[in-house]
């Protein structure tokens, strides 16, 4: 598996990002990297007990690239990926081999 790099925003560029927000609470990471799961999902995942706040867990995805965007101003270049998630898993943080059998597993 790739190595995962933390999304984390510096706490400079998050100061610096959220400097005249009104917000109490500024976010530790960009909007958009939450992902709502609903009954439905945590059903087709197994989990049949919501883990506790604050638990980790290993979420491995395959996604389709739904759009791309490039766009240049006087500002400088913009680039944005959107992508769905097609196929997933979640397990414990130290998962084991069972991640690739759950991702690839035949519908």
């Amino acid at each position: 598996m790739a190595e995962l790099v933390s999304m984390k925003i510096d706490p400079k560029a998050r100061e610096a990002r959220y400097a005249e927000s009104a917000m109490v609470e500024r976010p530790s990471y960009p909007y958009g990297l939450s992902i709502h799961l609903d009954d439905e999902a945590l059903e087709k995942l197994g989990l049949e007990k919501l883990p506790e706040v604050g638990t980790e867990l290993a979420l491995v995805a395959v996604v389709d690239v739904t759009s791309v965007s490039e766009n240049e101003n006087p500002g400088g270049k913009t680039r944005s990926v959107s992508l769905q998630i097609t196929k997933m898993c979640l397990e414990p943080k130290k998962a084991g081999k069972s991640t690739t059998e759950k991702l690839y597993a035949k519908e």
